[in-house]
Parts: structure tokens; C-alpha cells; sequence
């Protein structure tokens, strides 16, 4: 016989000391939570994906690089992500030695970057030398010099 009385959120059995349990009560009981604990979890519109958790947990990844001398470089970043920034370290963000500007940072996004930077997929791809652009020199893959690079999810 089920209870006497409900609870009043899940109206589970609430059984007083006269009524007599069967098994079935428990059954349909643990259904009713196992339903609503279920349903819960899997509600995409209180919980966060996987996805979504990295994002909020680690929206960003800072890597410290060291420049090769060649004319690229590429680093897996992890992620697709959807904006990076890289910047030599101890330097300006660009400068002109008296010949040409030199470009020690770069900023990529999906609609757009700056010279010497591209993305593809979680590849990042840093560029040294021309820019194909007259008298501007990309210096993101110099020689023993240090980069940091942000990649943003």
C-alpha cells in the first residue's frame, strides 16, 4: 500500500507508522527520482557543456615561446580559439630602426588580423622577415628572443 501521505515536492511516499510499504513504492519512488535527477542533468539551459566549462574555467591559454630564426613558426594552442595576441618580450609592440618598422606583436580573430599572425584550426603560426608590405618587417620568430602568445576560447 503506498503512503498515507506524499512529499511535497516529488510526492514520494511519506509513510506514517500505520501504513505498510511494498517493495513497489520503493521502485516507483527511486523512478521518480532517478526521472528528475536525470532530467536535471541533462538540462543544457542550467548546465554548461563541456565546451562551454573549458571556457569558463580556462578562457585563455598563455604560452611562452622562443624564437627559432626561421621564417615561421607554428604552435598547437590546444583549442580553436577565437582570438590570439603575441608580443615579443622587452620590446614595443613596433618600432622603426631608421630603414624599415619592425612588427614585434600581432592580434588575429576570425575576421581579421594584423600582419604576421594566422590561425588554423589550433594552429597558430607566427611569421619573421617581409610582410610583402615596403619597408615593414615582421619580427615574430626572431632568433633566441621571447614571445608571449595569448590565445583567447
Amino acid at each position: 500500500m503506498p503512503s498515507t501521505n506524499r512529499t511535497p515536492n516529488l510526492g514520494l511516499n511519506s509513510w506514517i507508522d500505520s501504513d505498510r510499504p511494498k517493495r513497489i513504492d520503493f521502485v516507483s519512488d527511486n523512478t521518480i527520482i532517478d526521472n528528475y535527477v536525470g532530467g536535471h542533468i541533462a538540462d543544457t539551459d542550467v548546465h554548461l557543456t563541456a565546451a562551454e566549462k573549458a571556457r569558463a574555467t580556462e578562457p585563455f591559454r598563455i604560452m611562452v615561446l622562443y624564437g627559432t630564426g626561421e621564417t615561421s613558426m607554428s604552435v598547437n594552442v590546444g583549442f580553436n580559439p577565437a582570438m590570439v595576441t603575441v608580443f615579443r618580450t622587452g620590446y614595443p609592440l613596433g618600432y622603426y630602426n631608421g630603414t624599415s618598422f619592425n612588427v614585434d606583436s600581432a592580434v588575429w580573430t576570425p575576421r581579421g588580423a594584423s600582419c604576421g599572425i594566422s590561425v588554423e584550426g589550433e594552429r597558430v603560426t607566427l611569421l619573421n622577415g617581409s610582410t610583402g608590405i615596403t619597408r615593414v618587417t615582421n619580427n615574430l620568430n626572431e632568433e633566441n628572443a621571447q614571445y608571449i602568445l595569448i590565445a583567447y576560447r
